[in-house]
């Protein structure tokens, strides 16, 4: 998700300094300079903003997207990962952190890097990638992905209530079933899984990044100057069919 978002950007003339734990991918832009470091890590964030400014004409950080995720799911037939989200009573306490620490500490660490420069620059517009399961009660089966996501749902609407007096916004993007890497796997494993989450889609299909990228756009562009402390769901319609 995060790489098809900078790849997007990029290609509407921002340049983008993108932060993963990955090495770097094959065929990025120019216009994106890749950092290769953990966003959990206290210092990743401060670096990275530290580059985004040099590479700037005036030093500001206009946007910041946080966009990373992780969700350590087992696929029916295979051995659970060595980090499986799950139950309250059945996670790991290792995974149980980790899983937050990706989501929604690193996250934070990202938004408290870039804020001191936005504030000083008196404007700055920043995007979370949450969930629909940020917003519904959690099922017992992706526990910490699910807190992680409501978590960076609240520590959104928090930026937005302090911070809009100096100029910055921020929200978030709720997509539903995206097909991403994260869980192409699984639908690689199971073919008719995709056809099944599809059905119970009003609009029949599951999204892709595109759609997320264009909602992305959206809330990053001067025609959403007025929004702020808001969550823009990307889902085609799935949260009417859970009432």
């Amino acid at each position: 998700m995060g790489l098809a978002i900078a790849q997007d950007l990029a290609g509407l003339g921002a340049h983008v300094v993108a932060v993963d734990v990955k090495e770097p991918p094959a065929g990025l832009p120019h216009a994106v300079t890749y950092v290769q470091a953990d966003i959990s890590d206290p210092t990743a964030g401060p670096r990275a903003v530290a580059i985004a400014q040099e590479a700037s004409l005036d030093g500001t950080v206009d946007m910041l997207v946080n966009a990373a995720g992780v969700a350590w799911f087992t696929d029916p037939g295979l051995p659970p990962p060595p980090l499986a989200d799950g139950s309250i009573a059945d996670i790991t306490p290792e995974a149980w952190k980790r899983v937050l620490d990706i989501n929604l500490t690193g996250s934070m660490l990202m938004a408290r890097a870039a804020l001191p420069v936005m504030r000083a620059h008196g404007s700055g517009v920043m995007v979370h990638i949450a969930s629909i399961a940020g917003l519904r009660l959690a099922d017992g089966s992706l526990d910490a992905y699910q807190v992680s996501k409501a978590g960076l749902i609240s520590l959104s609407r928090a930026l937005a209530a302090q911070y809009g007096p100096d100029g910055i916004r921020s929200n978030t993007v709720c997509p539903g079933a995206i097909v991403t890497p994260m869980i192409a796997g699984m639908y690689e494993n199971d073919p008719g899984r995709e056809a099944s989450m599809a059905s119970r889609v009003p609009l029949r299909r599951v999204g892709t990044t595109a759609d997320v990228c264009s909602a992305v756009r959206y809330l990053l562009s001067d025609g959403a100057s007025f929004v702020t402390g808001t969550d823009l769901v990307v889902d085609g319609g799935w949260l009417t069919n859970m009432g």
